[in-house]
């Protein structure tokens, strides 16, 4: 029980120790297209996950967003940065 509790720790801290917070800016909603600051190729489609809270709307179109880039090469989108 030991060793799985601490093998389900390592990856935990895994986890938050290679993800890193990045900014982008909000090119569509559908489909959903954000260009990410530090580099000039959009995120598919399928690389974005939102977060529930975040509740684009049209007119966050346009504006920057902030991301977190996760273990599985996709990038959580948190919200429109004020």
């Amino acid at each position: 029980m030991h060793s799985v509790i601490a093998k389900l720790r390592g990856h935990a801290q895994d986890g938050i120790e290679n993800t890193q917070g990045e900014f982008g800016k909000l090119l569509s909603l559908s489909p959903l297209s954000v260009k990410l600051d530090e580099d000039p190729t959009p995120l598919e489609p399928y690389e974005l996950s939102v977060l529930r809270s975040a509740r684009l709307m049209q007119e966050d179109v346009g504006k920057k967003v902030a991301l977190f880039r996760c273990n599985n090469e996709q990038y959580l989108l948190l919200g429109v940065v004020e």
